[in-house]
């Protein structure tokens, strides 16, 4: 299992922000067939031969992804939604810089937040705390 140092949550916080701007759901099916006739060389190159959501979702897909997000900068939207791979009720959001957002709330990291230790958890992280 990793670990996190303490000072990873030195700088950083919890909180909510309303994003504005434009962004590609990269798996509705729109995007799909963009991605597909726009990455085909790239993606039979790395041994896949059909570009689909499930390619997109799978770990190993970093140099796909990567090209994808270049897709939707080259093409002027804001950053990108898609759904985890570890469910797609959890709904994630990529934003390109300059971020685009209006901060609602903030909080400093709570090392005992039992949701934090889940998330953690989920990607095999153990937060050390001195």
């Amino acid at each position: 299992m990793g670990q996190v140092p303490p000072e990873w949550a030195e700088n950083r916080v919890v909180g909510s922000a309303y994003s504005y701007g434009s962004y590609a759901d990269v798996y509705s099916s729109d995007w799909i067939g963009i991605l597909r006739k726009g990455l085909a060389g790239f993606c039979i190159a790395l041994g896949i031969p059909e570009l689909d959501a499930a390619a997109l979702q799978q770990p190993t897909s970093r140099p796909v992804t990567q090209r994808v997000s270049r897709v939707v900068f080259n093409n002027g939207f804001d950053g990108i939604h898609y759904r985890s791979r570890f469910g797609h009720d959890v709904r994630n959001w990529a934003l390109f810089e300059p971020f685009k957002i209006g901060a609602q709330r903030a909080a400093p990291i709570d090392p005992g937040d039992s949701d934090l230790h889940v998330a953690l958890a989920i990607h095999g992280l153990l937060l050390v705390w001195r």
